[in-house]
């Protein structure tokens, strides 16, 4: 995933979600390796594990904005 795309993604969900210095510190930790799309959404999916409960649904929003975009990618 380019890494304009995950924090576009972020930036269209920030609105949305509670923990915003969290989420945004993971989505600058995404953001400073080069992965591909579905090592992104595996690394997400890993830390919901250990997540309470609203960060839990804030990576949920994160990883689901993230198909979205990739979705309209591939769709061009």
């Amino acid at each position: 995933m380019m890494d304009s795309d995950i924090r576009t993604a972020f930036d269209n969900i920030a609105s949305h979600i509670s923990n915003l210095e969290t989420v945004k510190t993971i989505v600058d930790d995404l953001q400073s390796e080069n992965l591909s799309f579905d090592a992104v959404i595996e690394i997400l999916q890993k830390k919901i594990e250990d997540a309470e409960v609203t960060l839990r649904t804030d990576i949920r929003i994160l990883i689901n904005e993230c198909r979205h975009l990739e979705s309209r990618k591939s769709n061009r």
